[in-house]
């Protein structure tokens, strides 16, 4: 009786050890399922819209003249905001020049969001800000045509076209950074479409 006894407890310890190492395990897998925050802000893409500023109203020709945008390019400046409207932007980026900044002042206002300014020749610079303060996110950078090219090569994406020509302004390119693949550029275009100049 005392042996049976004895296989009886024996038994029940058993089963309770086998539940106590089922729960470890499921709770470890259920971890493992279970992502935190940090992992998924790792998955999630960034995305970069990169934009050549409104036109401008006609320069002096000086060194030092930083035009405004012309009524061609405000409206086009409101095209950018309409085109932009239900996007989830976070960050707005443009050159120290009021014409970039004036592109994206429609947006800016839409979104309740301050204009950040960055150095223009700093095409590196610019995308580790990026990279770093907006991974996950939805920003707009507002370049110039001899710029917004090498703006998306510099985020890790192959320029669609050698250059933007003078009187191109309705480029949209839309960069999208994915962790371990490679990253996307789509030419979109907004707004009035550019005429190229008569001969």
């Amino acid at each position: 009786m005392k042996t049976t006894l004895r296989y009886c407890l024996l038994f029940s310890c058993l089963l309770c050890l086998g539940g106590l190492f089922s729960c470890s395990a499921q709770n470890a897998s259920a971890r493992k399922k279970a992502p935190g925050t940090s992992a998924k802000a790792a998955a999630a893409e960034t995305v970069v819209y990169v934009v050549r500023h409104a036109e401008k109203a006609a320069s002096s020709g000086a060194m030092t003249d930083d035009p405004a945008l012309s009524e061609a390019g405000q409206k086009r400046a409101v095209a950018l905001r309409e085109r932009l409207a239900n996007e989830p932007i976070t960050g707005l980026l443009a050159t120290h020049y009021q014409r970039t900044q004036q592109s994206l002042q429609p947006l800016a206002q839409a979104k309740g969001l301050a204009v950040q300014t960055y150095n223009p020749s700093d095409y590196l610079g610019l995308a580790q800000n990026i990279k770093e303060n907006y991974a996950g996110k939805t920003v707009v950078v507002a370049g110039h045509s001899n710029t917004v090219l090498y703006v998306i090569e510099a985020l890790g994406g192959k320029k669609p076209f050698a250059q933007v020509a003078d009187h191109q302004y309705d480029y949209l390119f839309k960069v999208t950074l994915r962790n371990g693949k490679e990253t996307l550029v789509e030419v979109q275009q907004y707004g009035a479409p550019s005429v190229a100049p008569a001969n």
